[in-house]
């Protein structure tokens, strides 16, 4: 009588003979190091650890350290957003002994420093036309103020001026890498 397999049984038989070569270890190795700095990153943004704290599981992960401070910098570097606060993110690079150049730092700054300045003109516009609409509708007066954050203009300003500053803050994330190469 024929003897009856169970899945895991039928999949072992097919595996059997394959084996993993030392490209393929070497990518899972990598992507495995990958993962670990991504989740100490995730941690740390959701302030779940401080920067000194995210730097020493940094430090714990095992792998090359030409590699490690490679793939630390790739993920911090790719968390930078022009609409966001940077500092917390360059505060965890320089906890792990990742210090950027200041020409680099400073540009950043310069470049989040110009996109909340301009998102504050259009701030200022946004709210002029609001009120000049609610006007038209018969709300006006001195306590009338306008919540721009439930207005879809004022969302669309935003991402507006998020799209303008991308291009630049991609050019920015190209520099820092390419100089963490020379580093």
């Amino acid at each position: 009588m024929a003897e009856i397999k169970s899945a895991i049984e039928l999949a072992m038989e097919k595996t059997r003979n394959l084996v993993v070569d030392s490209k393929e270890r070497e990518a899972m190795a990598i992507k495995d190091i990958e993962d670990k700095v991504k989740a100490v990153l995730r941690r740390y943004m959701e302030e779940m650890v401080d920067d000194e704290d995210a730097a020493k599981e940094l430090n714990k992960v095992n792998a090359d350290p030409v590699l490690k401070r490679t793939l630390i910098l790739d993920a911090v570097v790719e968390e930078f957003d022009v609409r966001k606060n940077n500092e917390p993110l360059l505060a965890l690079m320089y906890a792990a002994g990742i210090d950027l150049p200041e020409t680099i730092r400073s540009e950043l700054e310069t470049l989040s420093k110009t996109f909340r300045e301009e998102v504050e003109a259009r701030k200022m516009v946004v709210r002029e036309r609001i009120s000049d609409n609610l006007a038209e509708s018969g709300i006006a007066g001195s306590g009338i103020e306008a919540n721009l954050v439930a207005w879809d203009e004022w969302r669309e300003e935003v991402e507006q001026a998020g799209n303008a500053f991308k291009q630049r803050m991609e050019e920015l994330k190209d520099t820092i890498k390419a100089t963490n190469r020379n580093l």
